[in-house]
């Protein structure tokens, strides 16, 4: 299955909220904790992936729950 980044954030409770609202419309996602341990916050982030194929659904409910912005055109 291929996936797709559809955010990053360094607070867990971004993308916790993120993860529920993504699972109350029956999209399943994954996160990848790319943050340094030692230094929590100043160093990476943590991603939140979906399959490809729910990737616009996922962008619009996070745009809708403004967990994440929409890209400016």
């Amino acid at each position: 299955m291929n996936t797709t980044t559809v955010m990053f954030s360094v607070s867990q409770l971004r993308i916790v909220s993120a993860r529920h609202f993504l699972s109350e419309a029956g999209i399943e996602s994954w996160t990848v904790n790319k943050m340094d341990s030692a230094h929590a916050g100043l160093f990476g982030d943590i991603e939140l992936h979906v399959s490809t194929e729910d990737a616009i659904e996922a962008r619009k409910i996070l745009e809708k729950e403004e967990i994440i912005t929409a890209p400016q055109s």
